[in-house]
């Protein structure tokens, strides 16, 4: 038996202002690109804060780190123009490497209090099985800083932001890559739009793989779907910030 918080979800449509956090540069469209797509046509500020440098994943070995980079964010440039989104930011830690999460913590803190969103988006770091721990550090680093944004004797990276942050509200968090959904969206309507901005992401797949890729895709939204109105469906898990401590 699973006892959900006694918290309402919040409605993701209800979102203005939208801060996107994935460890890679392709995971909130990969996890989310519907949802997102479906947002940004409703009028919502999407701005994605990539955590990871992404340079473990480039498939031309010839690449210089800094032509890689470049490769990257043109990749980035073109899929975020596709989905709708206003600006990108990047922490640039070690893509599959050591370091500090309290570091993170801080940073996600920082882009909090310097955005202000109504919705976070990040990888479930819960997600059975994951191994990967950039996802999971980036998800509880959302997590954590979506407790305790208002509290500003917890330091961001940055004292000014702070020093200026002049309070807000953050109605809700959701969690993409998830097994445990409370909401399916339907993205029949922006399918092509998503699969059009994860085509973009050529510096990481070989055409081979982008093929692999979009097929596993359209399985995952097919099957997600199964028993709803609608043909393709993108899971979320939902949550108002409160219901992240002590499972109320």
């Amino acid at each position: 038996m699973t006892i959900e918080t006694i918290l309402p979800t919040p409605d993701v449509f209800s979102a203005r202002r939208v801060l996107c956090v994935q460890p890679h540069y392709d995971d909130n469209d990969i996890g989310a690109g519907g949802t997102l797509a479906r947002l940004a046509r409703n009028g919502a500020e999407l701005f994605y804060l990539t955590v990871t440098d992404d340079l473990m994943g480039i498939v031309d070995p010839s690449l210089s780190p800094e032509a890689a980079t470049e490769a990257l964010r043109r990749d980035q440039a073109e899929a975020g123009g596709i989905i709708g989104v206003r600006e990108h930011y990047w922490l640039g830690y070690p893509d599959a490497g050591e370091y500090n999460y309290y570091a993170l913590r801080r940073d996600v803190l920082k882009y909090i209090r310097l955005l202000r969103p109504d919705f976070v988006f990040a990888p479930d770091p819960w997600l059975t099985y994951e191994a990967h721990r950039d996802h999971i550090q980036t998800g509880l680093a959302v997590a954590e800083a979506a407790l305790f944004y208002g509290l500003t004797r917890i330091p961001s990276s940055d004292p000014a932001v702070d020093a200026a942050y002049p309070g807000h509200s953050l109605v809700g968090v959701a969690f993409y890559y998830t097994r445990e959904p409370n909401v399916i969206v339907d993205v029949l309507d922006v399918w092509e739009t998503k699969l059009a901005a994860v085509r973009c992401y050529r510096a990481q797949f070989t055409p081979a793989g982008m093929e692999e890729l979009l097929l596993a895709l359209e399985f995952k939204s097919r099957q997600v779907a199964a028993g709803m109105n609608f043909e393709r469906g993108e899971p979320l898990k939902v949550l108002h910030p409160s219901a992240l401590h002590c499972g109320i």
